[in-house]
C-alpha cells in the first residue's frame, strides 16, 4: 500500500522538490518510517556511481547518514566501491533514507533540488527489510529509474528471467528491483512502450510477465528523459493521473496529485492502461475520464477548515461535532480518511477530495460530497444517503448492505464488489469487476455524465440481486470472461477423448452449449452463471427505480430517460439458459 508519485515537465522547465514532497505528504498514510526516497533527471557529463557503505570513500563524496552509515558518491568509473551500489547513471540522481519523506530534506537539503522530471515513494514493505536504505525506493538499473506500489507473485520466475537469460547474478528479494532491472532490459531490445507490454503480458520472453498487484512510475534517463506510468491488468493498485500548465504528474491517491496541480483535471487509470511523455508529447494506451457537473456552492453558515487538521485527524472532529450540532460543513478537504464512518444521523457536507476508507459503516443522515471520493467508500453502509457531485475511486460500496449513495461521474474498478442491499447508482461509467460477488441489492450504471464504455468482468460471481447498465453492453464484457484459446484447447481435448465430435465441437464454438454435459459447462464457465437481457425496464423496474432516478435528476440537473433500453444482469435462474461469453 506505498504511495508513489511521479511529476514530468512537458515545456522542459524544472519543478522544485518541494511539489514532490507535499504530494508525498498528502499520502502519509500510505507510508511507514521504513522508507522513502526520490529520484531526478540531473544529467552529468559522466556516470554518477552511488552507494551506502559503513566506511567513508577515501575518494569522492561522503555523506554520513543516520545508521552509522555512509552515503558515496563517486563521478566517472571508480575502480574500487567498498559498499552496496544503488545508482550508476550520467543521467539521473536518486536520493534514499529510511524515515519519512521529509527526512530526505533533514538528511540531504533536497528542498534546494529542482527537475523536469522526478519520481517519489513513501514506503511501506511487505517483502524486504525497513532497516537499510537500500531497500528503499526508487530502485535503478542503469539509466532507469523506477517507484512501484504492490506486491509480484512472479518474483521468482522473473529473476529466473534475469539469471539465465540476461546474466544477473545478485539479487536483495525485493521485487520492486527486479522490475527497475527488466524494464531496463526489455527497452533495450522491444523499447519502453513495447516492455511495458512485455511486463503485462509476456508475449515474447518467457517469465517476463509480472503477475500480482503493481502500479509502477518511472524515469528513462537520455538527453530527453521518458517518463511513464502503468498498473497491473486486473487493477488491483489505484494509479490517478492529472494534468494542468504544462505539468503531467501521476500519484496512488487523487490527494496528491490535487496537492501538486490544485484544480487540475485528473482520472484514474484502468487495468492494463498506461502513459509515457517524452519532450511535449504524450501517448499511451489510456483513456482521459471523470466527469463533473455544475460548479459547487460556496459554503454558507460557519464552516470547518480540514487543512488545520492532520490525515487522521479530522474524522473524530466530525463526529464530535455532528453529535453537538446535527450539521457539519468542512471545506478544504485533501486526502483526510475516515470521514463520515459510522454516522448515523444529521447532515455533514464537504468540499474537497475525501480520502480512503470514508462513508464506511454509515447507517443514517445525509452525506453530501463536492469534490471526488477515493478508494474504498461506502464500505458495509447499512443506511442513510449520500450524494458525491465528482467521482469515486475503486470498491465504491463494498459490501454496502442498506442506504442509497449517489455518483455523478464516474466510478472505478469493484464498485459494488459484494454489494447486499440499498441501491448504489452511477451517473458516469464503471470500471472492471462491477458488482463482483454481488448478493443483493440494486446497482445502476446510467452512463448519462459520461458515456465511456463500462469495464470488463461486469457482475462476475455475482448471486444476487440486479445490475443496470443503461445501453447494450456487449456479452463479452459481462460475468466471467472465458478466451477463445481456452476454450478451443479444452474442446479439442474432448474430441480426442472421445467425449465430443467434431461437428459438435463447432457448434459449441459458435455458441450454442447443448452438446456439452453440465460438468463441462461448469468447467468452462463457472457455477455462477447470469442471465443477461437488453431491454426497456418493466413497469416493476419503474416503480422501483424511479424515485432513485428523481433523487439523482434533482441532486445533479441531469435527466434520466427510464425508456431507454438497459442491460439487465441476474443471477441465472433455473431453466434458463445462458450463452457463452468468450473474451478476445
Amino acid at each position: 500500500m506505498c504511495g508513489i508519485l511521479g511529476l514530468y515537465s512537458l515545456d522542459g522547465r524544472d519543478l522544485p522538490a518541494e511539489l514532490v514532497l507535499r504530494g508525498l505528504d498528502a499520502m502519509k498514510e500510505r507510508g511507514t518510517p521504513h522508507g522513502s526516497g526520490v529520484a531526478l533527471y540531473r544529467p552529468v557529463g559522466v556516470p554518477r556511481v552511488k552507494a551506502f557503505s559503513r566506511e567513508p570513500a577515501e575518494d569522492g563524496v561522503s555523506v554520513p547518514i543516520p545508521g552509522g552509515l555512509y552515503d558515496l558518491t563517486f563521478f566517472g568509473s571508480p575502480a574500487n566501491v567498498r559498499g552496496t551500489v544503488y545508482l550508476n547513471s550520467r543521467w539521473l540522481d536518486v536520493y534514499k533514507v529510511v524515515g519519512w519523506p521529509g527526512d530526505l530534506d533533514e538528511v540531504y537539503g533536497i528542498r534546494s533540488l529542482s527537475s523536469p522530471a522526478w519520481l517519489g515513494h513513501t514506503r511501506y514493505p511487505t517483502n524486504s527489510p525497513g532497516r537499510y536504505p537500500y531497500y528503499s525506493h526508487p530502485f535503478t538499473a542503469g539509466d532507469f529509474a523506477i517507484v512501484h506500489n504492490g506486491d509480484l507473485s512472479s518474483y521468482g520466475s522473473n529473476v529466473n528471467l534475469l539469471t539465465y537469460r540476461m546474466g544477473y547474478r545478485s539479487f536483495t528479494g525485493n521485487d520492486s528491483e527486479a522490475i527497475a532491472y527488466l524494464l531496463k532490459e526489455l527497452s533495450d531490445r522491444l523499447g519502453v512502450e513495447g516492455a511495458i507490454r512485455e511486463l503485462m503480458y509476456g508475449e515474447k520472453f518467457r517469465w517476463a510477465r509480472l503477475d500480482g498487484p503493481y502500479a509502477v512510475a518511472f524515469i528513462a534517463g537520455g538527453p530527453t528523459p521518458v517518463f511513464g506510468a502503468f498498473v497491473d491488468p486486473q487493477h488491483f493498485r489505484p494509479l490517478y493521473v492529472g494534468m494542468r500548465d504544462g505539468v503531467l504528474a501521476v500519484a496512488s491517491e487523487a490527494a496528491a496529485v490535487r496537492a501538486v496541480l490544485g484544480e487540475a483535471e485528473y482520472w484514474a487509470l484502468r487495468g492494463g492502461e498506461y502513459i509515457l511523455a517524452e519532450g511535449d508529447s504524450v501517448r499511451g494506451n489510456f483513456r482521459r475520464r471523470y466527469s463533473y457537473g455544475r460548479p459547487a456552492p460556496e459554503p454558507e453558515g460557519p464552516y470547518l477548515d480540514a487543512s488545520a487538521f492532520g490525515p487522521i485527524d479530522l474524522a473524530p472532529r466530525i463526529r464530535s461535532m455532528l453529535r453537538e450540532a446535527g450539521e457539519v460543513r468542512v471545506v478544504n478537504v485533501l486526502g483526510h480518511r475516515y470521514l463520515g464512518n459510522g454516522m448515523t444521523s444529521g447532515s455533514l457536507t464537504i468540499w474537497g477530495v475525501v480520502g480512503n476508507a470514508s462513508a464506511n459503516v454509515m447507517s443514517g443522515g445525509l452525506m453530501r460530497v463536492y469534490g471526488d471520493v477515493q478508494d474504498d467508500f461506502g464500505d458495509t453502509m447499512n443506511g442513510g444517503v449520500v450524494f458525491v457531485h465528482g467521482n469515486a475511486g475503486d470498491t465504491l460500496g463494498q459490501a454496502k448492505r442498506g442506504g442509497s449513495i449517489y455518483v455523478y461521474g464516474d466510478a472505478g474498478n469493484r464498485a459494488g464488489i459484494q454489494h447486499r442491499g440499498g441501491i448504489l447508482m452511477i451517473g458516469g461509467s464503471v470500471g472492471d469487476y462491477a458488482g463482483e460477488y454481488m448478493g443483493g441489492g440494486v446497482l445502476v450504471v446510467l452512463r448519462a455524465t459520461s458515456s465511456d464504455d463500462v469495464g470488463f468482468r461486469i457482475g462476475s460471481g455475482m448471486v444476487g440481486g440486479t445490475i443496470y447498465v443503461r445501453g447494450r453492453i456487449p456479452r463479452e464484457r459481462i460475468g466471467r470472461p472465458l478466451r477463445r484459446d481456452s476454450l478451443e484447447r479444452y474442446l479439442r481435448s474432448l474430441v480426442e477423448d472421445g467425449m465430443l465430435d467434431p461437428q459438435a465441437y463447432q457448434r459449441v464454438l459458435e455458441g450454442d452449449q447443448s452438446p456439452l454435459t453440465k460438468a463441462a459447462r461448469r468447467a468452462l464457465y463457472g457455477t455462477n452463471q447470469l442471465r443477461v437481457e437488453w431491454r426497456r425496464l418493466s413497469e416493476e423496474e419503474l416503480r422501483e427505480l424511479s424515485p432513485h432516478f428523481r433523487a439523482f435528476e434533482e441532486e445533479f440537473g441531469v435527466g434520466v430517460d427510464p425508456g431507454e433500453e438497459f442491460t439487465v444482469i441476474r443471477p441465472l435462474r433455473e431453466g434458463a439458459a445462458e450463452e457463452p461469453s468468450l473474451g478476445e
